[in-house]
């Protein structure tokens, strides 16, 4: 089974991309999507982007992992 989490593309250098990671800066390889563009979002695995999603399917995905903050 493979977990891939929602980043969105911040720079690209050659076959790289550097990406928002839950708030962290990390690089990917983009060989597998090499059309991706910079603010586009896409899943991650294992250091490799492995498909480009829409803003709206990225937004629902943060929606479903965000911690929900505990109520009083």
């Amino acid at each position: 089974m493979c977990l891939s989490v929602p980043v969105k593309i911040l720079k690209l250098k050659k076959n790289k991309a550097i990406a928002d990671f839950v708030g962290k800066n990390e690089e990917f390889d983009i060989g597998l999507v090499p059309d991706i563009k910079i603010n586009d979002y896409a899943l991650a695995s294992n250091g490799f982007i492995i498909k480009k999603i829409s803003n709206q399917e990225a937004e629902e995905i943060f929606k479903i992992i965000k911690p929900k903050k505990e109520e009083k």
